[in-house]
Formats: structure tokens, sequence, C-alpha cells
């Protein structure tokens, strides 16, 4: 069960300028609520079947070297961006795994997205759409050219659908706006207008995420999927 306002932020590292802003965001939000943050990157090998019990015990030896390595480049790399105490953690598992499995113990997952043109380029079988769909606790999902972490919560944007769904989210942007300073606006699921998501800096919508946008027509739909802006998702309490 998450809560608001998180104490424990969790970042997603893979060393990408979108996984830099992350970082970033992930600070400032750990400094305004006073919170832990921990950076977690992942990567999986499998040894080939054919490998012998020698062979694989030589890997083993020379992964927990390059295990302890990459810790310390995490630590190198995330703790300046996001000026702020980090906890590394380097995860031998698929990212979307390592990062739910991981995000059991934490309020809130900070990731970045590589797409060009919005969400409309990871919603489909990514990691990022994964995590947003089956995640427990909120997801923001900051792109590689989002507002800097001194902008982000400056205009905020809430889209609202059903009342199920909806209340979680605007509790969530209004404490972000209160805490930081931003203004907050509305705009309803049937009628989202894309120029009141390019204005926003960030997007706040009601989990289920990609099954939610769904059940949107068209020219709403692809205001959504093609806002190039950093998106909150917040599950129902």
């Amino acid at each position: 069960m998450w809560a608001f306002p998180p104490r424990r932020i969790l970042v997603a590292v893979d060393f990408s300028d979108a996984a830099s802003a992350a970082v970033q965001a992930a600070g400032e939000l750990a400094r305004g609520f006073d919170g832990t943050l921990t950076a977690l990157h992942a990567e999986s090998f499998d040894a080939p079947p054919y490998f012998t019990h020698e062979q694989i015990t030589a890997i083993e030896k020379q992964r927990g070297a390059a295990r302890h390595e990459a810790q310390r480049y995490l630590l190198r790399f995330a703790e300046p961006r996001a000026r702020w105490p980090v906890t590394a953690v380097v995860a031998e598992a698929p990212p979307a795994d390592a990062i739910l499995d991981a995000s059991r113990q934490q309020d809130l997952i900070v990731m970045g997205t590589h797409g060009r043109r919005g969400p409309a380029r990871w919603w489909a079988g990514s990691v990022a759409e994964r995590v947003v769909r089956d995640a427990q606790v909120p997801v923001l999902v900051i792109r590689g050219d989002s507002p800097g972490r001194a902008e982000l919560f400056d205009r905020i944007s809430v889209v609202e659908g059903t009342a199920a769904f909806t209340g979680a989210a605007r509790r969530y942007a209004q404490g972000l706006a209160a805490t930081f300073d931003g203004t907050l606006s509305s705009e309803g699921a049937a009628s989202v207008r894309p120029a009141a998501l390019q204005n926003a800096t960030l997007v706040v919508l009601p989990q289920p995420g990609v099954r939610w946008l769904q059940m949107f027509p068209g020219p709403e739909e692809r205001a959504l999927r093609d806002c190039q802006r950093a998106l909150l998702f917040v599950p129902a309490t």
C-alpha cells in the first residue's frame, strides 16, 4: 500500500539521458518530502545451458566483482544528479521485474522513457508500460527532455476519468502542488485538450494507465498518447 507524501522513493537507472532526468526529479521529491532515495539498476544474464559447472562458477566470481563496481558507478551517477543521499542497488533480473519487486518496499517509482513522441513510443510492451500497468504504487515517467527539476511541478494538470479512479490522482496532484508551490488544473477525460496538456509541466492520470486510455475515443486518446510531458500514474487507494 502506497502513501502520500512519498517517504520512500525508487528511481530506475539505465544511465541514459532520460534516467538522468528521472534521478533529478526523484531527488527533488526526496528533498521536498525529506524521504529516502534508492537508485536501482537492473540487468540479467543467463548462462548458456552448455556451460560447465566450472565455467558458471568462474563467471559468478566475475559477476560479483562487476556488480560491486556497478554499484559504485551507479552511486557516482545518481548522487550528484539527485543532490540527495542515495542508496545504490544493482539487481540481476529483467528490468521490469526488478523495478516491480523493489517497489514493494517503496511509495513511488520514478523512471525515464526514451520515446520521442511521448508515451506512444513505449505504450506497448516496454519496461515503462509494464511498470505502469502492474505497479501497486504511483509511477512518475520522465522524458529525457522533460522540464528541469525546478520546473517539473510548476503547472500540474489532472486528467479526470470516473470518480472511482480519479480521487487518488487528484489528491496526489494537490499534495504536489502545495509542496512545490505549483498551480493545479484539471481536464475531463471526455474532452482532453492537447494545448492544455502541452502547457502543463506534469500530467497526472489515474491508473490503470493503458487500459484506462483504451476507454477514450480517438482525439482524446491521441492527445494523451502524443503528450510530451512528464506523466504521473496514480493507482486508486
